[in-house]
């Protein structure tokens, strides 16, 4: 792993995350690759399954 250094930690984030409206995400699915559509899809049944397994705890 790289050590941080007081630059690396002072650098902006090189992406940004803005909220897209659903009209564009939308769009933004329909013209997936289909490759990209099937790894999101086995992402989202992976992240639905471990949903499923998780126990909640009350005290």
């Amino acid at each position: 792993m790289k050590k941080e250094t007081k630059d690396n930690l002072n650098e902006l984030p090189k992406t940004c995350v803005t909220e897209l409206s659903d009209n564009e995400r939308l769009i933004k699915d329909v013209f997936r690759s289909d490759f990209d559509k099937l790894k999101l899809f086995t992402k989202m049944l992976r992240t639905n399954n471990l949903f499923n397994k998780a126990v909640i705890i009350h005290k």
